[in-house]
């Protein structure tokens, strides 16, 4: 076989390790024994040259350095051995010096394969003296230097605590009292990184060593400094709130109460969080939390009413400002309104029993004018003056037109304000059966629901009372026949009341003059309710009232 054509040094041995053919430049290393070239000849022949001889086929070729800084390695073509010498750097060189590279490189080639294909930083550290014996690509990258540089440095070199500490850390790995590890390791620009390392012994050649694998969270630590930087000023929030502030999970089991919290309910803050919601709220509320809960969405906050039980069984009545706040918790704002609630039920009650007064005052009134109104029927009815039967009539439907008002009120809940569209429209079914009915006049009524004081409305009744009196009396008389409308409405800020007839209208004198107490009492009444009237008396009556018009209070 004519070796020269190989682009490589290559040299064929027998079995016995004799040289057979080569394409060295030196033809003198024929027929010399393999230990002629190769350094330590001791353990060469021992340990190398036994391999050698018991290699077999499947095996991974099997490497050394030679003394002319050739790698050589081993492979069996035809029962003979070849080996392929290669020309190696400095570094390499004194790299395969290292006896634990000689031991790593003739190792299972499944073990190293992981080593170098996984992506992982790895390396191997022997635990005594602090030296990194292995180092994987993936380290070499990270760290930034080379493999070589790597394998001439202790880790004391990468990592920041005292030699002290790191040699306490490494015993831990080694006996196994410890996997886990956190460091801040500094690369080859001076850049610190925070590393979490898995290590444990191993062992290799006959001695302890430790691999280690390791991983940069340098990201992760910054993120969860940022976070728990963020829960110390939220905690500092929500503990300095003046608002009693309480934070559950789903299951209603508290994780956090504030101290304005553990104070209302009287229970230290480590004791709230032991308890669940059902230990601090009564049977209904907590009933209702169940349901409410899960359908609390994030920054959309409701409003709950809730009853809380202190330590000493005192019932707290409490306002809740209830959201969730991340996919696990839910916080409460609550507030104490038991006092709150205390005086708003003093204040129905006290409220309910005026109510009650008034609508008994309301009653009475309108009972003494009824009665008042009797009185002046009987008086009527006993009366032969025609005259005085007529000044009778007149004063029975004025108090009768005050009496509706207190009718009305009576029978309203609203104690504050009169509804004009009834009242009206009872004024005005009084008169007309007062009057025996006057079929032949029509009476038209356009009335908006319109709510007034009581100050208003018993003006407004006895102003309709005295215009439709004497539309009744005088403006339709015979047998003519006519019609009366009334109207009242809201006007921008203004309620206006409007009244006319068709019928024969007022004589001059009888609108200035002195003679008639209706119009005089018209006249004084619209003063009273500071409001601008016209009045009109050519074609029939026309009457046009325009008072201020606030709602009443309710």
């Amino acid at each position: 076989m004519n070796s020269s054509f190989f682009p490589y040094w290559c040299i064929l041995l027998d079995p016995s390790g004799l040289i057979i053919e080569t394409n060295l430049p030196l033809e003198s290393w024929r027929q010399n024994p393999l230990s002629y070239f190769l350094h330590g000849t001791e353990k060469i022949q021992g340990e190398k040259g036994s391999a050698v001889l018991s290699w077999q086929p499947g095996k991974s070729p099997i490497s050394f350095p030679g003394n002319t800084g050739l790698l050589a390695s081993w492979s069996l073509t035809h029962g003979m051995f070849w080996i392929k010498m290669e020309p190696m750097e400095e570094d390499s060189a004194s790299l395969i010096e290292n006896s634990f590279w000689k031991e790593f490189l003739s190792s299972d080639r499944p073990f190293r394969q992981i080593f170098e294909t996984n992506q992982a930083i790895k390396w191997i550290l022997d635990p005594d003296s602090g030296d990194i014996l292995y180092a994987n690509q993936a380290a070499s990258q990270f760290y930034g230097y080379s493999q070589e540089e790597l394998l001439r440095m202790k880790v004391t070199d990468i990592n920041t605590l005292t030699k002290e500490q790191i040699f306490e850390e490494m015993r831990l790995a080694a006996f196994e009292a410890r996997q886990y590890f956190r460091f801040r390791h500094k690369l080859k620009s001076g850049e610190l990184r925070d590393m979490e390392v898995y290590s444990g012994p191993l062992q290799f050649g006959g001695k302890r060593v430790l691999f280690s694998i390791l991983y940069d969270v340098t990201a992760r630590v910054k993120a969860i400094s940022l976070l728990e930087e963020s829960e110390r000023k939220y905690r500092s929030l929500v503990e300095s709130a003046s608002d009693s502030i309480i934070i559950t999970n789903f299951e209603t089991k508290i994780f956090e109460a504030n101290r304005r919290m553990a104070e209302l309910l009287e229970y230290s803050k480590e004791e709230l969080q032991t308890f669940t919601l059902e230990d601090i709220l009564d049977k209904e509320s907590f009933a209702d939390s169940l349901i409410r809960i899960p359908t609390l969405e994030i920054s959309k906050p409701v409003i709950l009413n809730r009853r809380f039980i202190s330590k000493s069984g005192k019932i707290i009545e409490a306002e809740v400002n209830a959201a969730r706040i991340d996919e696990f918790r839910y916080m409460g704002i609550v507030r104490d309104v038991t006092e709150r609630n205390s005086m708003t039920r003093t204040l129905e009650k006290s409220l309910r029993e005026k109510e009650s007064m008034l609508q008994e005052i309301h009653h009475r009134v309108k009972n003494n004018l009824q009665v008042i109104s009797s009185l002046l029927g009987l008086q009527y009815e006993n009366t032969e003056d025609p005259n005085l039967k007529r000044i009778l009539k007149e004063c029975e439907n004025r108090v009768k037109s005050m009496g509706f008002v207190h009718a009305e009120l009576y029978r309203s809940e609203n104690f504050a304000a009169v509804d004009l569209e009834n009242y009206f429209t009872t004024v005005s079914s009084n008169l007309i059966r007062a009057y025996g009915g006057l079929p032949r006049v029509l009476l038209q009524l356009d009335l908006s629901s319109l709510e007034v004081s009581i100050e208003k409305a018993i003006p407004l009744g006895l102003i309709l009372n005295e215009l439709l009196t004497n539309s009744l009396k005088y403006a339709f008389p015979g047998d003519r026949s006519g019609k009366i409308q009334i109207r009242i409405f809201r006007e921008e800020q203004n309620i206006v009341f409007s009244y006319s007839d068709d019928g024969i209208g007022f004589k001059k004198e009888n609108h200035t003059g002195s003679g008639t107490i209706g119009i005089q009492l018209i006249e004084i009444l619209s003063r009273q309710l500071k409001g601008n009237s016209e009045f009109t008396s050519e074609n029939g009556v026309v009457f046009r009232l325009r008072i201020p018009g606030r709602n009443p209070g309710k």
